[in-house]
């Protein structure tokens, strides 16, 4: 195969573990990031919906809404960033050669990526501070969400281009003689619309969560804020039946079959993330409050959804090399100290979260 030429070695050294270690972590380290992708990239879009609700409709409601998001995201931006070096790193670790070409094919437009993420950010605590006249403006700094939804949009393509190039080395030569732009490439679009899409469905149902958490709200405030996230969630999460079946479709026949019974992973994923997105359906449809349900529902789908992108990278990359194959040079000291870490920062997660759960613990009603 000619594309074998192009793709670069890997390092003569050797891995420091067990390659289906590098997995595993690639995989849980992703989960945990991507969670707080949602709530960014999601947060934004339902920002600047519930602004633009509260312009046309003149309910303050919507407005607090608005400056809620605009206030959490300042949290979940950092999150995101923290939790998303971990994964960057296992994935250079055991696709190095795959990563760093399409990234280099990128040029520019991948380093920018950097940047954004910083401009996005300082775009947000302008919103949330409002210094100087921006306090008394008429807008209040919206202007600053919409320039950071639009980076973060910016960033999201970018991500999803640089693993779909990674994915493709026979297209590497063409688009490096510009002979082929890099996002005529299969499943690219499919692929971006479906995460920005999951991403906005996941923030409507932590804010439908949410609503119920917050004692100190107005009755009215959670009210809207809860139909809010539901019908967001609703409404976006149909529309993901026709991008998921074109996001299917674009895949070639033997990579779609991964997900249909040619292997046990991703088949099974496949149907407990389908199963769990129509019972979030139905439950939203059906009943009110289901906080728990509805949140463990969230995280269900969150996590076979990581398994399917998972198997489907496998898919692609399998064809140019077996990843399980590769030399290891084992250093467990390193591993221990990594791993006792990682413990350790999930501990302080945890117990961060159950503070906050027992500050806005739900009243009993």
């Amino acid at each position: 195969m000619e594309s074998l030429n192009l793709i670069p070695s890997f390092l003569p050294i050797g891995i420091s573990s067990p390659p289906a270690l590098f997995v595993f972590f690639l995989t849980f380290t992703f989960f945990l990031h991507i969670i707080f992708v949602n709530l960014t990239l999601g947060g934004s879009l339902l920002l600047l919906t519930s602004k633009y609700i509260s312009k046309i409709y003149g309910d303050n409601n919507y407005n607090m809404i608005a400056e809620e998001l605009g206030y959490l995201n300042t949290f979940n931006i950092s999150l995101t960033v923290t939790t998303g070096v971990a994964p960057l790193l296992f994935v250079q670790t055991i696709y190095g050669n795959f990563f760093y070409t399409s990234s280099v094919l990128l040029s520019f437009k991948w380093l920018f990526v950097l940047a954004a993420v910083i401009f996005a950010y300082y775009f947000y605590y302008l919103y949330k501070m409002k210094p100087l006249y921006i306090r008394y403006s008429g807008g209040k700094g919206i202007v600053f969400i919409v320039i950071a939804a639009l980076l973060f949009l910016y960033v999201a393509f970018m991500l999803v281009s640089n693993t779909v190039l990674s994915m493709h080395p026979e297209a590497w030569e063409e688009i490096y003689l510009n002979k082929r732009a890099f996002f005529d490439l299969p499943a690219l679009l499919p692929r971006y619309i479906h995460f920005v899409f999951a991403a906005t469905a996941f923030a409507g149902l932590f804010l439908m969560v949410y609503s119920r958490m917050r004692k100190s709200f107005s009755k009215e405030l959670k009210e809207k804020m809860y139909n809010f996230g539901k019908k967001t969630f609703f409404i976006i999460t149909l529309a993901q039946i026709p991008v998921g079946i074109w996001l299917l479709l674009s895949h070639e026949k033997k990579i779609m079959m991964l997900l249909m019974g040619e292997s046990l992973l991703g088949t099974v994923s496949f149907i407990i993330a389908l199963i769990a997105a129509a019972a979030a359906l139905a439950v939203v449809l059906l009943k009110k409050d289901n906080l728990y349900f509805l949140a463990g529902l969230g995280v269900v789908i969150t996590i076979f959804m990581v398994l399917i992108r998972r198997t489907i990278e496998n898919g692609y990359f399998s064809k140019y090399v077996n990843i399980y194959n590769m030399e290891t040079n084992s250093q467990w000291g390193i591993f221990v100290i990594f791993l006792v870490l990682l413990v350790a920062v999930l501990g302080i997660l945890g117990f961060t979260l159950f503070k906050i759960n027992r500050e806005l613990k739900p009243e009993n009603k």
